[in-house]
């Protein structure tokens, strides 16, 4: 999906087109004298940050509420900034002087986990509370905004949860456009992603998204130091196949050179199965947590076959962070954080290609 926009009439004042918006933003961005300020809603473990930091936007305010993420984002970015708490009791005189506001509200309820609720869910409700701080804000509010999500987003209650947002934004003075990058892109991991983009005073028209790189491996990211499974517990993997699935790891087992295959384990009635991706990239990373969000690597090829369990250094660098820090948690807690994050280098291209444009025009 290049462009999705939110196909509202009364829209505000003004509309800029790609050809106006790119002759002015090229020339914009180079004048840019300071860092460009932002602040950070549903911060989780800093990974939108870190996605910034690479286009020198500048966080100067955090927010989140899990302590196990904090403590994540402290070691890689001190405390200064994060406040660790609900936004839902947050105002926007909380909130300093900056030119964007970013948020990650929790997925859960657009997605099939957390049975379509929507914005009526428990968790991905809060939303309203980041429009609302918007509101609260006043004429400080930032020149340009981005809510992150899953693509249910788009699609939950026939698309109405989607009008809504982008309606609350428009009462705010924010013109809208949508595009969703998947992950492939830059790193081995199908994860696909809306980002609503919005201005106020007018609607901006955002470029196409980048596609998949088929040279993008998961042989690029491995590291041989963990145990593969004993051939006890690879034969009962192999048993939970369906026949479909064996077929394809047979194929993979006979190839003449050896590969790497994302494996996930999701649990159907009851009972644990495997599937295996029909490509060399693993799936999207999900937080570790329940029957379908375990992850392992599958090596074959050469007549061998071996499989384990995908460690929290490839969970990393299937997110862009492998130079970040997790001492203060344990392995399981940060792969936790990292399958509930965002993919640093989407959020660079979206920070370069989408946002320094718009925040300098």
């Amino acid at each position: 999906m290049a462009s999705t926009h939110d196909g509202l009439r009364d829209r505000p004042t003004r509309r800029v087109w790609r050809s106006e918006r790119n002759e002015r933003s090229a020339s914009s961005v180079a004048t840019l004298v300071t860092k460009p300020r932002a602040a950070e809603f549903f911060a989780g473990m800093g990974l939108m940050r870190a996605g910034l930091d690479r286009c020198s936007v500048e966080t100067v305010f955090a927010n989140d509420v899990d302590d196990t993420k904090a403590a994540i984002y402290r070691d890689n970015w001190g405390s200064r900034e994060l406040v660790v708490g609900d936004i839902r009791d947050l105002t926007g005189g909380d909130v300093p002087d900056v030119d964007l506001a970013t948020a990650s509200a929790p997925c859960v309820d657009f997605s099939l986990a957390g049975r379509r609720a929507g914005l009526n869910g428990n968790r991905s409700g809060v939303l309203y509370d980041f429009c609302r701080i918007l509101g609260e804000m006043g004429d400080r509010a930032p020149r340009t905004i981005m809510i992150e999500n899953v693509p249910g987003l788009l699609t939950v209650h026939g698309g109405r949860d989607y009008r809504r947002v982008t309606t609350e934004l428009r009462n705010l003075g924010y013109g809208t456009d949508c595009l969703c990058v998947d992950a492939a892109a830059f790193v081995p991991q199908s994860r696909r992603r809306i980002f609503i983009i919005g201005t106020r005073g007018w609607t901006p028209l955002l470029p196409p998204p980048p596609a998949r790189r088929a040279t993008l491996r998961l042989y690029d990211i491995v590291s041989d130091d963990d145990e593969w499974w004993s051939p006890r517990r690879l034969e009962a993997f192999l048993d939970s196949l369906s026949p479909h699935q064996s077929r394809r790891v047979a194929e993979y087992r006979s190839r003449e050179t050896v590969g790497y295959f994302g494996a996930f384990r999701r649990t159907r009635n009851g009972r644990a199965v495997w599937e295996v991706r029909a490509d060399e990239i693993a799936g999207a990373l999900r937080t570790t947590r329940g029957g379908s969000a375990k992850q392992a690597l599958l090596r074959a090829g050469c007549g061998e076959l071996a499989v384990r369990w995908m460690n929290v250094d490839e969970y990393a660098r299937l997110q862009g962070a492998g130079d970040l820090r997790y001492e203060s948690v344990s392995p399981h807690q940060a792969m936790f954080a990292l399958g509930d994050a965002v993919c640093v280098p989407v959020i660079e291209w979206v920070g370069r290609e989408c946002l320094l444009p718009l925040i300098a025009a």
